[in-house]
């Protein structure tokens, strides 16, 4: 009797397979619906054919939910990448976003879409957007927090990127978090950075609000102060770019702690060279000099273009260079005078292998 009843439910559920070739959009879901409930199996084995026959958006989504009601996970994951309109795959996976607060399902899927390859992963992007589920942004925001220990990881950084989307600036303290830790362990440290600039970027055509910048600003500076001085600069260098030089600056004791002049002062080396040719030969004097500077700059260029110009001039009879005195200064700050001579010396040296008579000129020290 058993054996009898076994072959009798098979056969229906054959009947169900054989019907897949009469089905339309309307009637894809419910039928796939049935023949899971049958043999789940034999479900999962027919559902690319159940795929075709949807046809539309709408009864696509409706046949993705069913398979994610029933806990077939590889067929709904993979369903997207077998959607050849894009723009379709976007609104299949905002539909199955948008209905987690009535498939609780939905958040189990969209967490194991995590393990998928990065490509798999990101189509259902729009997804996790949609979905308002907090376990699962609990979720995201714990993955988020325990960066792999590899400067590279796209699907990592995906995710990274989808919250600071999500959140926007309450994503900063978990993204900070995140950098702190990816600094410690050699992960992408400089990615999480962009996706903190990401979480606080205003909506299309707006402008950061003062509120906003200043919040960016003092995150970045608080991963710098917790990180090491390459990390460190490279927070600077992002600072320095987006305008905020004054932040930029205030981490220079950060990087250079060791250069550090009592009342926070910092030591560059400076100089300007005056070149011409006087009676036949490429002649140039190196004015050079130190500059003690506040800690307040984080580009010194601007502030020293005049004072190196307005140094004496050397050269006296000589037809002299086009284009002014080309300012140059040490590209980070010195231990010490001695460090600045060897730096001027070594920039004389530059200017004489390019066929100049070079002359060195001590100028008086100056301060910003």
């Amino acid at each position: 009797m058993l054996l009898v009843l076994a072959s009798l439910a098979y056969a229906g559920c054959d009947a169900q397979v054989a019907a897949i070739s009469t089905l339309t959009p309307e009637t894809a879901a419910d039928s796939f619906a049935a023949l899971v409930k049958c043999d789940p199996k034999v479900a999962e084995g027919s559902f690319l054919k159940f795929l075709e026959k949807a046809g539309n958006t709408e009864a696509v989504a409706g046949l993705v939910q069913v398979a994610i009601d029933a806990k077939l996970w590889t067929p709904a994951w993979t369903s997207l990448s077998k959607i050849p309109d894009f723009d379709a795959r976007d609104e299949v996976a905002t539909t199955i976003g948008t209905s987690c607060a009535d498939h609780p399902t939905n958040v189990t899927f969209l967490q194991g879409a995590y393990t998928l390859r990065d490509v798999e992963f990101k189509q259902w992007g729009d997804a996790y957007q949609a979905c308002e589920d907090t376990k699962l942004w609990d979720w995201v925001a714990t993955k988020v927090k325990a960066p792999p220990p590899k400067e590279f990881d796209e699907k990592y950084i995906g995710l990274a990127n989808m919250y600071a989307s999500k959140k926007h600036a309450d994503a900063v303290p978990t993204l900070s978090e995140a950098a702190i830790a990816a600094a410690a362990n050699g992960g992408p440290f400089n990615s999480l950075l962009e996706s903190i600039s990401n979480a606080m970027k205003p909506g299309f055509g707006e402008n950061m609000t003062a509120d906003a910048k200043k919040q960016l600003e003092d995150a970045l500076v608080a991963i710098a102060q917790k990180t090491g001085p390459a990390q460190a600069k490279g927070v600077a260098t992002q600072l320095a770019n987006s305008g905020a030089e004054q932040a930029a600056a205030s981490l220079l004791p950060v990087l250079y702690p060791d250069r550090m002049m009592p009342g926070g002062k910092f030591l560059y080396g400076v100089a300007s060279v005056e070149s011409g040719t006087c009676n036949g030969k490429k002649t140039a004097y190196v004015h050079y000099t130190t500059l003690t500077e506040g800690g307040t700059h984080w580009s010194i260029l601007a502030d020293i273009e005049g004072p190196m110009r307005a140094m004496k001039p050397k050269l006296k009879g000589c037809t002299v260079d086009e284009g002014g005195w080309p300012v140059i200064h040490t590209e980070e700050p010195e231990k010490n005078t001695s460090d600045s001579e060897g730096w001027a010396e070594a920039r004389a040296k530059e200017w004489s292998d390019k066929g100049f008579e070079v002359k060195l000129q001590k100028e008086k020290e100056f301060s910003l």
